[in-house]
């Protein structure tokens, strides 16, 4: 089943509420979340992660090592064409990545990371939005990630998947980083 140009603006209208429904939950370190949409040719991941998984810490950095750190994690999470593998094929060309950085709240909320801190403690996720544009979609059928190679800290990402096979929901951890596809 292909997606209809109405079905994927419908899709796109609501990836966002999904978005903000997510955004209500707990910060929790080791989780992020993708939101995915499969259409054609054209492929947009939207990564959401703590920034305690993908830098190290959420504060400001406090030395010149640490800005180093931050500047590694930003390319890092960048690098598409580390992060990001597609079966042969079907030829996907990587767009420039965009990171957000932000999404502060103050440490009085829910969470669970499994550590004490003090209250001047700020919690922040990163978002990257990384779209493809691929030669061969008819060919399309899988995308695999190094995420939890490259950060070794997340240990699930829940993924919001919209293909050509409809919608639905799958988890991705580091011994299951495929995700299956139907262009």
């Amino acid at each position: 089943m292909r997606l209809r140009p109405i079905a994927l603006a419908a899709a796109a209208l609501l990836l966002p509420s999904l978005v903000a429904a997510e955004a209500g939950k707990a910060h929790v370190h080791g989780a992020g979340r993708i939101d995915a949409a499969v259409e054609g040719g054209r492929i947009e991941l939207t990564l959401t992660a703590p920034k305690h998984d993908l830098v190290g810490f959420e504060r400001a950095p406090r030395d010149a090592a640490e800005q180093a750190h931050l500047v590694a994690a930003r390319q890092a999470v960048l690098d598409h064409a580390a992060l990001w593998r597609f079966n042969a094929g079907a030829g996907c060309v990587a767009e420039t990545p965009v990171l957000l950085e932000g999404g502060t709240s103050a440490a009085g909320h829910d969470h669970d990371h499994g550590h004490d801190h003090d209250h001047g403690h700020q919690h922040a996720d990163w978002t990257v939005r990384y779209r493809f544009q691929c030669a061969s979609p008819e060919a399309l059928r899988s995308i695999d990630t190094a995420l939890f190679t490259v950060f070794p800290s997340l240990q699930t990402i829940d993924v919001q998947l919209i293909d050509g096979g409809g919608a639905r929901a799958l988890q991705l951890t580091s011994a299951s980083v495929r995700l299956s596809v139907t262009p």
